[in-house]
């Protein structure tokens, strides 16, 4: 039989007395933050595969959370002086978070005084009510078809009536309404303008309708969506009535207009704001120059047309002019010809800004962008019920733009400033080096250059 070995009291006693001081050592601990990379890895690589729902739902909360720290001022668990509030719990969303993979679960922080919401709701939350209202409208106007039952099956909506199409549609329009109407700076530096066509259901049937949009450079160098006009087809009173309307809002000069060469547009702009200059899209004027030659010619006009639009200074921009012009007229292309001296003032009017501005003003490609991303978001729908959905969608979308680059980093530093420093440069000696006479204000312009003179070299 096994003698029973009795504890040592004193072992005992340290041992207990060493895991007090480990535990007063962890308790007395700061908390700490938890490392969010760390735990996002540790979640991806605990999903099922197939199942992202958590990592997206994760995610949000990690903006979430970034977001009410830059509103407080501090971290959780931080001290810090420049702390404005305290928080004080979580409220969970009456409704998961639709998105395109699932529900997700998202909870709000609350604070000790005040309120908050988080801005990654607010900005797709306009944006989804429209969808779902237009949709919701073309269902019952008898617009469905099994497609747009599968559509409501895919994005989980139920139980739509006419009451929640006006209550919904009602709250965007409001929205859009007083976003459409809102008081515009006197001066921008740069205001681009372009249309683009989607379908409209009206009593005559399935019409194409243009859509009218403006955005334009402010002053201190953000992008702004200056509004947007439903017309039949771009014609001169359309763009009239648009300009019309933006002038009634404050609109009085902008350094320089692009757009593309419409003759109700041009028309337009030159009663509404007379004397100020305008920009042929260059990009635009290159394919219109593709029309004047046959397939073949297109071998040789190409990789000159590149040349002349790639230019990055005046030089270079005189050189692959000059060398467009003498191939075109040793090939006898009298048409391209005539075309291009017709042509040439309206295109090089970029060159009289500021070097460093020449690649976003030459074309209205930053607005084909745009115009890309509200063709995308039209494809659901294919057909609008009526011009008030067309309104609401483009509306809430050209909003959430606006919105965006107003907040959101410059996309030109000063350029109001830049324009007026460049304009100060002193008068360049005469020079007729190549035929090319440099303009009166020392650098080449559509006064500058001579197209007609160069033809005779």
């Amino acid at each position: 039989m096994k003698k029973k070995v009795e504890p040592d009291p004193t072992l005992c006693f340290d041992g207990f007395e060493q895991k007090l001081k480990n535990k007063e050592t962890i308790m007395t601990q700061p908390k700490r933050k938890k490392d969010e990379k760390a735990e996002l890895v540790k979640l991806i690589q605990s999903v099922i595969p197939g199942d992202f729902v958590k990592v997206l739902e994760n995610s949000i909360q990690r903006i979430v959370e970034e977001e009410v720290s830059m509103v407080l001022g501090a971290d959780p668990y931080q001290r810090s002086e420049a702390r404005t509030n305290y928080r004080n719990g979580y409220r969970e969303r009456k409704e998961p978070l639709g998105t395109g993979i699932g529900p997700v679960n998202i909870s709000i922080p609350k604070l000790r005084k005040g309120g908050f919401y988080p801005t990654i709701l607010e900005q797709y939350q306009r944006v989804d009510r429209a969808l779902i209202s237009i949709i919701s409208e073309a269902y019952i106007s008898g617009v469905s078809t099994r497609k747009m039952n599968q559509l409501f099956h895919d994005l989980d909506i139920s139980g739509i009536d006419r009451s929640f199409v006006s209550r919904c549609s009602a709250q965007i329009d409001a929205e859009v309404d007083v976003w459409k109407n809102r008081a515009l700076d006197t001066r921008y530096a740069y205001i681009w303008l372009d249309a683009i066509y989607t379908k409209i259901r009206t009593e005559r049937g399935v019409v194409s309708t243009a859509v009218l949009i403006a955005i334009g450079l402010r002053e201190d160098g953000h992008r702004d969506v200056l509004g947007l006009h439903l017309g039949n087809k771009e014609s001169y009173y359309n763009w009239k009535d648009f300009l019309q309307h933006l002038k009634a809002r404050g609109l009085e000069r902008s350094e320089l207009w692009i757009s593309d060469e419409h003759d109700g547009l041009i028309k337009a702009i030159e009663e509404c704001f007379p004397g100020q200059q305008r920009q042929r899209c260059i990009v635009h004027w290159m394919r219109n120059a593709q029309s004047k030659v046959s397939k073949t010619d297109l071998i040789w006009l190409l990789p000159l047309l590149k040349d002349l639009v790639g230019s990055r200074t005046v030089d270079s921009f005189e050189l692959a002019w000059k060398e467009l012009i003498n191939t075109a007229q040793a090939k006898g292309k009298d048409k391209l010809l005539d075309w291009l001296d017709s042509t040439f003032h309206e295109i090089s009017v970029y060159l009289e800004f500021p070097p460093s501005h020449w690649s976003k003003i030459k074309s209205t490609n930053p607005l084909e962008r745009l115009n890309e991303e509200l063709r995308r978001r039209e494809k659901c729908i294919r057909i609008f019920p009526n011009e008030e959905s067309c309104i609401r969608l483009f509306g809430a979308i050209l909003q959430g733009y606006s919105e965006d680059w107003t907040s959101g980093k410059l996309y030109l530093s000063e350029p109001l400033d830049r324009i007026r420093d460049h304009r100060k440069k002193p008068i360049a000696l005469e020079s007729t080096r190549d035929g090319l006479k440099p303009c009166s204000v020392g650098y080449a312009s559509s006064a500058g250059l001579q197209p007609v003179a160069m033809r005779s070299l």
